[in-house]
């Protein structure tokens, strides 16, 4: 899903990955983050998912005893739609407050496709990977 843009499945695999697993699920985030850092260098955009997936991770566990298709939908398509803003801190402790600030805006297109990629894919695919992770485990 690389060549669209902001359209991703992270976000999702940690919702399911956090439920079933809690707090040891941050051990799969960070080894997601360091193959991204292996693989695309050390980048902006990485330095952030240091932080950013672990604080969504937690979001998770903290409510993981919930199985709410819609509360997960919506829950995950925040998280796409503020991307950007988390992620921002580390643009306004590199480049000071007008990076910070035209990172924040030259990304809300991206923002959007995220938070309406994640909509879609966590709507679709959260009951058939839920019921598939039950019977695995």
């Amino acid at each position: 899903m690389a060549s669209l843009p902001n359209i991703e499945l992270v976000s999702f695999l940690i919702i399911i990955v956090s439920r079933k697993f809690g707090f040891k699920s941050l051990f799969s985030v960070y080894i997601f983050v360091f193959l991204e850092i292996f693989t695309y260098g050390l980048a902006e955009w990485v330095i952030c998912y240091l932080y950013v997936w672990a604080i969504f991770a937690v979001i998770i566990c903290l409510f993981r005893k919930i199985d709410n298709l819609i509360f997960y939908t919506l829950v995950c398509s925040a998280f796409g739609f503020l991307f950007g803003i988390l992620c921002s801190p580390v643009s306004f402790i590199i480049g000071g407050f007008g990076y910070g600030i035209s990172w924040i805006i030259s990304g809300l297109r991206f923002d959007f496709l995220h938070g309406c990629g994640n909509f879609l894919l966590t709507f679709l695919l959260y009951k058939p990977i839920s019921k598939a992770m039950e019977k695995v485990l």
